[in-house]
């Protein structure tokens, strides 16, 4: 079996019954769903599981990866994991299906999956990336089209094996950091909304006299709300916090 055809194997058993669409043009779907992924500089692609083809693939690709849109397909992407990070991959796959058919249907839209990986660039270095995936069509025949975000990990200096997570929306729950477990199991919302606020804007590199200027407060206030971020999390620095905000969806 293949490399390709491994995937297609997992991918057989998506769920096939669902009772709504989402029914969006493409620019739509990406104004609906770019304020949830943009945190750093990233490409889109647009996903068919049933063909096994990248229907789409924004032309930003060049400058995170160096590749021309119409030179990136999934066998470019399989070939270019970093073999270690390859294992996850499929699990991760895997484990997605698996955790999109244990839902209700009106549940379907309402989830992204992330996890990372080490991904060859076209000049042959490596960048971490984080793939996110969220779904926007469910064929009746079997297979879904995704709407993908890749995002440039490599300036957080993220060591260790690649991390998966279930991000809800639209106040679904969340599943952070799972990692080769037979179960889900639901986090629990650790920051307030004000806190979750302010931390998508250190996310994005903003200074705490930046982050009061766009929200309109204080500089004590917003210092204050970083230090309780740091404590609630359990982080013993904040470029700590940075990689588990990105890593398990906190953002």
């Amino acid at each position: 079996m293949d490399k390709i055809d491994k995937l297609r194997e997992i991918w057989s058993k998506i769920p096939k019954a669902v009772s709504e669409q989402i029914d969006l043009s493409q620019k739509e779907l990406i104004n609906q769903y770019m304020d949830v992924f943009h945190f750093g500089e990233y490409f889109y692609v647009i996903f068919n599981t049933g063909t096994a083809e990248m229907e789409y693939v924004s032309p930003t690709i060049e400058h995170v990866l160096g590749y021309k849109p119409e030179d990136f397909y999934l066998q470019v992407v399989i070939d270019n994991i970093y073999p270690d990070d390859l294992p996850y991959y499929y699990h991760y796959e895997q484990s997605a299906v698996r955790f999109f058919s244990s839902l209700n249907e009106d549940l379907f839209f309402k989830y992204k999956f992330a996890y990372d990986y080490r991904l060859k660039t076209k000049n042959g270095s490596y960048k971490r990336v984080q793939q996110q995936i969220v779904p926007i069509y469910y064929f009746p025949e079997g297979g879904v089209r995704t709407l993908g975000i890749f995002t440039d990990l490599t300036h957080l200096n993220i060591t260790g094996i690649p991390k998966l997570s279930f991000i809800g929306m639209q106040g679904a729950p969340s599943y952070y950091n799972v990692h080769q477990k037979d179960e889900f199991f639901q986090a629990t919302h650790i920051f307030s909304k004000k806190e979750q606020e302010v931390l998508a804007l250190m996310v994005e590199g903003l200074t705490s006299e930046a982050i009061a200027q766009k929200l309109i407060r204080s500089i004590h206030t917003i210092r204050n709300h970083r230090k309780n971020i740091l404590t609630k999390s359990n982080c013993e620095n904040l470029q700590e916090l940075l990689v588990r905000a990105v890593r398990e969806g906190w953002v």
